[in-house]
């Protein structure tokens, strides 16, 4: 997934990582899954979701190696809450609700809690709610629309950033077809591509194509590319009648939360 995020989460987002990782004994560090997702929209009020379930398979290749981590994410809307339940590489349960992210290793009876200044992004989910706002949720930041073109049936509409942040976001361009969001690309302010993603395999869900593959590419400042991303997702459940019980999930009481604020 493509990253939108302003500087300061761009700066405490690799903190957080680099204090996690820390923070763990060696057999437990692993990449979050949460850290791949950093653009903070509204939830989308348009779509009759009231709770979404997800298996996904995440593959991470950055520096010549590559990362897998296999498991499922659980959504309630109202709430905005997710929990997500890694179950490959290293077992471990994250709760993300508003400034506060709480990760459960079930193994290792450890667990952590980390405050931010501000809202945490919400793991997958933002990506995919995102797909299914034709604007990707961009005017709910503050974006507007300053063009678009249509090239072999392709809509691609072109965004700029609010001018507040304009020193620091480019230019977002968006492909769609067939109400399905295909493309996403954003610049940084000098114009130089940062990041590119593409959606594929799309389900309709309710009312909404939802991409089941989001496939990603990110780039440094000399067009090299930095780290690559696929996201597979599979069996969703949308509004089940039987609430998951991970839902509720919180850490036993038995165990010590090693908090953490950032």
């Amino acid at each position: 997934m493509v990253s939108y995020a302003t500087n300061t989460e761009n700066q405490r987002s690799p903190m957080l990582y680099r204090i996690v990782r820390s923070q763990m004994p060696k057999n437990l560090k692993v990449s979050l899954v949460f850290l791949l997702v950093l653009f903070p929209v509204n939830i989308l009020h348009a779509v009759s979701l009231k709770t979404l379930s997800l298996n996904f398979t995440r593959e991470l290749t950055e520096n010549g190696s590559t990362e897998r981590i296999t498991g499922t994410l659980h959504y309630e809307v109202k709430a905005s809450r997710v929990v997500v339940e890694v179950s490959k590489p290293v077992k471990q349960i994250m709760i993300v609700k508003d400034k506060v992210l709480e990760i459960y290793y079930p193994n290792q009876k450890q667990a952590f809690r980390f405050i931010s200044e501000g809202r945490i992004p919400l793991p997958f989910v933002e990506s995919i709610i995102q797909s299914t706002q034709a604007e990707y949720g961009l005017t709910a930041i503050g974006y507007s629309l300053d063009k678009h073109d249509v090239i072999d049936k392709v809509l691609y509409t072109y965004w700029n950033p609010p001018e507040k942040a304009k020193d620091t976001l480019g230019v977002v361009i968006l492909g769609m077809h067939d109400d399905r969001l295909i493309s996403a690309e954003i610049k940084n302010p000098s114009g130089s591509i940062i990041g590119r993603s593409r959606y594929q395999n799309h389900k309709k869900i309710g009312i909404n194509y939802i991409p089941m593959t989001v496939i990603s590419s990110t780039y440094g400042g000399k067009s090299e590319v930095l780290q690559n991303e696929q996201i597979v997702y599979s069996d969703p459940q949308v509004n089940a009648e039987t609430r998951n019980p991970l839902l509720n999930f919180t850490i036993p009481k038995s165990v010590e939360v090693k908090e953490i604020k950032w």
